[in-house]
């Protein structure tokens, strides 16, 4: 399917020529039907079932590179079904009134499905109530949203997510320490979910956190906000950090600074792959946690499946166990740079094309 990319206030369009063929959609392995959930009731979109369908998909921001690998993830896959004919990408930089604005705009060009990772679990709600009540499909990704009118969501258990990495900083520290905190962004369920899941870790034990700082999962202010807290805290004993790239930012703020390394939880990034290995004969350990850049394509996939009328479900979960040291030599790409999210969907030549060294 080819391409041309049209920039117009801030919203990306790709123009297709749609085809008549209709896929016949599998979704990634990863994914499994959440508890409860049932196949959607596709039915009610029998009417847009004509093969040149509209996705639009509406985005938080473009901020750190876990993003744009998932914008190029979502492009590709789209770029696979032949009934596509417009895609559109929106980025709401943080801003719920922009991200509405976003959709009441896709809602204006018609659009038969809206993939969208929210900026709030509440300011969204109002109009993907809407888009959902005149029959267009609602895929929610990533983030959630507080309506029961969506027609799938996608997430991974981000709670599991925080809890896994403050279980390996207990089980690191025998229970007891002082550590610091690299959070996210502060209002998006990620970020919250995977707080509560490590705060959920350390009740009952004797670690203390004496200091949190909203990082934004992007490197260069984790690299700030670590060297801050490294100053401003002579006893550090662990690191609990809610994304790859702030890990790796620490980890070299410490290296910098001259201190001894801490356990550290991280994520499944190349770049924080590199730092664990090249710091692995320093007793440096640490565990990662997958949330994979492919939701959003698999979000694409999936408004494509129930525009079709294939069988899907209401909700799916990331099915994914964190990476330890045991797989670090495997998953670590020397020949790609620290930008790369390991666990792509993308082809090895379009990871070099986009990552290579």
């Amino acid at each position: 399917m080819k391409r041309s990319g049209i920039l117009a206030a801030a919203t990306i369009v790709f123009l297709a020529s749609a085809g008549t063929a209709s896929s016949d959609v599998t979704l990634h392995p990863g994914l499994g039907p959440a508890e409860g959930a049932k196949l959607v009731d596709t039915s009610r979109y029998e009417s847009r079932r004509d093969g040149g369908y509209t996705i639009g998909f509406s985005n938080v921001f473009t901020g750190n590179s876990w993003v744009i690998q998932l914008l190029e993830e979502a492009e590709w896959r789209a770029d696979q079904f032949p009934e596509i004919e417009k895609y559109i990408v929106t980025n709401a930089n943080f801003d719920p009134a922009k991200q509405v604005a976003d959709v009441e705009d896709m809602l204006a060009q018609g659009v038969d499905a809206i993939v969208i990772n929210p900026t709030s679990p509440v300011a969204i709600v109002p109009v993907l109530e809407r888009a959902y009540d005149s029959g267009v499909a609602v895929i929610i990704v990533a983030a959630d949203a507080e309506t029961d009118k969506a027609t799938v969501r996608i997430l991974a258990d981000q709670v599991k997510f925080g809890r896994d990495g403050g279980e390996f900083l207990v089980d690191a520290l025998d229970g007891k320490g002082k550590i610091i905190s690299l959070r996210g962004i502060a209002g998006i369920s990620v970020d919250t979910d995977r707080w509560n899941g490590a705060a959920g870790a350390f009740e009952g034990t004797d670690i203390e956190v004496v200091g949190e700082v909203y990082a934004q999962w992007a490197y260069d202010q984790a690299r700030q906000a670590c060297e801050s807290l490294a100053l401003a805290h002579p006893q550090i004993d662990g690191v609990w950090s809610s994304g790859g790239a702030m890990t790796q930012a620490c980890i070299e703020v410490f290296n910098e600074l001259g201190r001894d390394l801490v356990p550290m939880t991280g994520e499944a990034n190349n770049g924080f792959f590199g730092a664990w290995v090249e710091n692995k004969d320093k007793g440096f350990d640490s565990i990662a946690p997958q949330n994979p850049t492919w939701m959003v394509a698999e979000g694409v996939a999936a408004a494509v499946g129930v525009l079709n009328g294939d069988d899907i479900y209401t909700e799916y979960q990331v099915i994914a166990e964190p990476y330890t040291a045991d797989n670090l030599e495997e998953l670590y790409r020397p020949d790609l740079n620290d930008s790369y999210w390991v666990g792509t969907i993308l082809p090895d030549d379009k990871l070099k094309e986009l990552y290579g060294q």
